[in-house]
Order: C-alpha cells, then structure tokens, then sequence
C-alpha cells in the first residue's frame, strides 16, 4: 500500500521537526534547526475548565492502540493529559483531543490555545452524543464557531466536502464522516453535520467533528461497525494533520 510506505517514512519526520517547531516558540533561532528524527509520537487530552473534559478519558488508549497496530506510527499508547493553563505541555503534542472549547473563558487559556495552534500544533474537538450533555447539535455548532472566532479572530471555518482527501488519506470511508447516535438511534440533527476545518491564512489548525466518534469506540469493540469507523476516521483525521 503506497501510502503507508509513505507514512513509514514521512511522519516520524514531520513529527521529529513539528514537535521542535512547538516547543521551540517564536524566540527559536532559524540558524540552528532541530534534527529530524522519528521516535514515539503521540497525541493528549485537552484539560479545560468543561467538568466533562476527561469524559471517557480511560478509552484514550483504545484509539492509540489502534492507530500502532494498524499503520506504521510509533504512537504512544498511554493516555496523557495537556492542561490549558500550561503552555509547555500544549506544546509537548503535537495533536489534542478535546469533547469542547467554549468553556475555555480565561483570556491566558485562550491565548495559550492560540499560541499553540500558531507554533503548529493541531486540535480536534469531538462532541459527546449523550442529549443530557449536548441537547442541541446545532447550538454546538454556533457555540464552537464562536469560540475559534475569539481565540483565533482571523480563522476561517468550513465545512469539508465528502470528496475531500481526508477521507480516503489511509483508510477509505464508507460514512463521510461517520456518526455515533445517542443510543444507536439515527438522527437527522446530527446525521446534517459533517466535519468542519478551522484554518488561519489557509492553514488547517483545528476540526470540529459533530460525530460522537469517541462516543463509538468508547461503547463499541473495535471490531464493530461504528467503532471500526470512529476509529478509522480518527486515524485519517490524525495523518492529515501531520502531513497538512
């Protein structure tokens, strides 16, 4: 398979440097660049203010499992935590995972979130299906392009197309993109939604998926149809960001 012979190669790379890039901020000098090197990359859970940051948090390794055994990245597969008031753990990943950002008020928070998307770094936001925590997929939606518009005033967001690369980059999706339903219920309020990219000067720094993916592959072996595809998904989701 092409692309995995390229991920082999491509992304211990791209890592080595963007991990660097992170940590190094924009005092770094340009003279003295960091080596590229592969070696164990990973991914951590954003700690914010939201109570339910680490809802499902013991599942984490699940995806990172997966993503190891699976392609040929030398992920990590302890789940860590990177906490929103510390700038340096932020930049120790060079991709988090969050269930949401609008609860991140705190103007340092958000600068540091900032911060951490302009040194490189690459956020997912996946929201939770329970109706109890979010009633109201659209007023996600609304809440969550507010908030990137506070953080980042200059970012754009849209919604990518159901051709777009990122649902074919490692694994070809059959569900674009796929959805978990509160309940194993399909529902049109959700099922509307697709995955929505947050970019700044045309760079993509976030996305915003409405899937309840996590939701998927915490309930369901990984072997299961909605899970299988959750973590398919992730997995496509976590190579574009490293090769974007």
């Amino acid at each position: 398979m092409i692309i995995r012979t390229h991920l082999a190669l491509l992304i211990p790379l791209l890592l080595g440097a963007g991990a660097a890039l992170l940590r190094a901020g924009p005092e770094a000098s340009s003279a003295d660049p960091a080596p590229l090197r592969g070696g164990r990359v990973g991914w951590a859970r954003l700690s914010t203010p939201d109570a339910i940051w680490r809802r499902h948090a013991e599942s984490d390794p699940v995806l990172s499992t997966f993503i190891r055994t699976q392609t040929s990245l030398n992920i990590d597969p302890t789940w860590y935590e990177a906490r929103i008031a510390h700038l340096d753990e932020l930049c120790a990943y060079p991709l988090l995972f969050t269930n949401s950002i609008d609860k991140i008020t705190h103007p340092a928070h958000r600068a540091n979130l900032a911060e951490y998307l302009r040194r490189g770094g690459f956020l997912v936001v996946d929201a939770c299906i329970n109706r109890d925590l979010t009633p109201n997929p659209d007023a996600f939606y609304e809440a969550h392009l507010a908030a990137f518009k506070t953080i980042l005033p200059t970012c754009e967001i849209r919604r990518l197309a159901e051709d777009h690369p990122i649902y074919g980059n490692f694994f070809p999706m059959s569900e674009r993109p796929p959805h978990a339903y509160h309940g194993g219920q399909y529902n049109p309020a959700w099922a509307k939604h697709g995955l929505y990219v947050v970019t700044v000067e045309n760079t993509p720094v976030a996305l915003i998926s409405l899937g309840g993916m996590q939701c998927a592959w915490t309930f369901g072996k990984p072997d299961t149809r909605d899970a299988s595809q959750a973590l398919r998904m992730l997995t496509n989701i976590y190579v574009y960001a490293m090769t974007r």
